[in-house]
């Protein structure tokens, strides 16, 4: 049962996603600052730092301002999941995987996300998320793509 839950906050999030449903997005999280950080593999922070020395490589933002940056989007927005890894001890669960992130049709990065989770008010919510940064320009994507 938790797992087909689990299973389901994956879905929820990347239709979200692609159909810019910020009532349904705000829904997945445990608050409205749920933290967001992203860290560049050391060849993409590279890639920027020829420009700006000074660039450190870290991606910090949160839940809010993500869904707003989804919704308010000119572009379709498109998350791909790959190699799902689900594992749930009630009330905590982690969900991991790698992904694709697009931009239009163009693949602006790519990397290895983790969501931590709890069980609370009979809903499973995400409480923070991390992840890579690739940029596909600079390192070629592992899987093939759809």
């Amino acid at each position: 049962m938790d797992m087909l839950k689990l299973q389901k906050v994956v879905s929820e999030f990347e239709q979200s996603i692609i159909q810019k449903d910020s009532v349904r997005f705000k829904k997945l999280f445990f608050h409205e600052k749920v933290a967001f950080v992203g860290i560049m593999s050391e060849a993409t922070e590279m890639s920027i730092k020829k420009d700006y020395p000074e660039f450190q490589g870290i991606a910090v933002s949160n839940c809010s301002k993500f869904i707003r940056e989804i919704c308010t989007s000119d572009k379709q927005q498109t998350e791909r999941f790959y190699k799902i890894q689900i594992s749930a001890n009630a009330p905590i669960a982690s969900i991991s995987f790698d992904y694709s992130f697009l931009s239009g049709n163009k693949m602006i990065q790519w990397g290895n996300e983790k969501w931590n989770l709890v069980y609370a008010d009979n809903q499973w919510l995400i409480t923070d998320v991390v992840y890579s940064i690739h940029f596909p320009h600079i390192e070629p994507f592992p899987y093939e793509e759809e």
